[in-house]
């Protein structure tokens, strides 16, 4: 043990006062080693410090790494299915674009019906819908890269699901337009319109009726052809139409063909626009050879001059 003692004496000029400070040998030593300890212990203590920062930095660096690796993939993905919605609204460009006599035929139907089969009009509804889309996605912050690609992907799977949805309305307004009538029963060059739609004197009785049909006077033997594709519901004689031809175009549409001569379609048999159907002729209650011509929708009779192309146009015409 130091067990020494030493006495330190501090006089101040000023005031004459003196101060002692007993310090043993040990003490003295000890607080010797803590003033020059001191600094070290700060050195060790700001080494760790940096060693544990760049440890975390290394960390930081090393999910960086693995994310920038992920993100790397991003863009071709993105690219891909840019590309795959691109083929999309081409497609849709194609399948919405529709003969000019078939868009206006179509232009022609009950807004019920197109309605009904196409669901209210798509090409009014998509736009809104996408902008919705656009507008809740440019209200996100994108504080990272992360956040970025995922509203990116959401913003394209929502694309993707509208265009689908815009798919299927133009699918639909298609096949609708197929099944219109939309061409003459007859060419016009062998025919011409001998009865209209419409309230008329009936050539039997003289009294006015309402004839739910038009008529196309033409030589006997003339060819009748389906309006629009279809399948025959029937194909025999009835009573004041004679021989008649009915077809079933789907959506309630009835095309009816009266008085002809004979038949060339059977009951069950799947017919296309343009395509044969019988022969003029004067059966039934008839003043002389003509087709009598009806369009049905849902039970009610429509005027088939609305869904008829320009005279001159040829029956055939599809």
């Amino acid at each position: 043990m130091l067990k020494n003692r030493y006495t330190v004496v501090v006089a101040d000029r000023a005031s004459g006062v003196l101060s002692r400070y007993t310090l043993n040998l040990g003490t003295g030593l000890g607080l010797l080693m803590a003033i020059l300890a001191t600094p070290m212990l700060l050195g060790l203590g700001f080494r760790w410090s940096a060693s544990t920062e760049i440890d975390r930095l290394r960390t930081n660096v090393a999910v960086l790494e693995v994310e920038n690796a992920a993100y790397r993939g991003v863009p071709e993905r993105l690219e891909t299915d840019l590309a795959a919605l691109q083929m999309v609204v081409a497609d849709l460009d194609a399948r919405a674009a529709l003969p000019p006599d078939t868009l206006a035929a179509l232009n022609q139907l009950p807004a019920a019906l197109k309605a009904r089969v196409i669901g209210g009009g798509f090409q009014r509804d998509a736009p809104n819908s996408l902008s919705t889309v656009a507008a809740s996605s440019s209200s996100v912050v994108l504080s990272s890269p992360r956040t970025t690609f995922a509203l990116l992907n959401d913003l394209l799977g929502n694309l993707g699901n509208h265009l689908q949805d815009i798919r299927y309305g133009v699918e639909r307004r298609r096949a609708l337009a197929t099944s219109t009538p939309s061409i003459r029963p007859i060419d016009s060059d062998h025919s011409w319109l001998s009865s209209a739609f419409g309230y008329r004197k009936d050539p039997f009785t003289g009294l006015r009726t309402f004839h739910r049909a038009m008529d196309f006077s033409s030589p006997r033997g003339q060819a009748v052809y389906a309006t629009a594709p279809g399948r025959v519901q029937s194909a025999k004689r009835t009573g004041n139409l004679g021989n008649l031809v009915v077809l079933n175009h789907g959506y309630g549409l009835l095309t009816r063909y009266g008085h002809l001569s004979r038949f060339a379609v059977d009951a069950g048999q799947r017919v296309e626009r343009g395509e044969l159907i019988g022969y003029v002729g004067s059966t039934g209650r008839s003043t002389g050879s003509h087709v009598h011509y009806e369009i049905w929708l849902d039970g009610r009779p429509l005027n088939p001059w609305r869904y008829l192309p320009p005279p001159g146009t040829l029956s055939t015409n599809n």
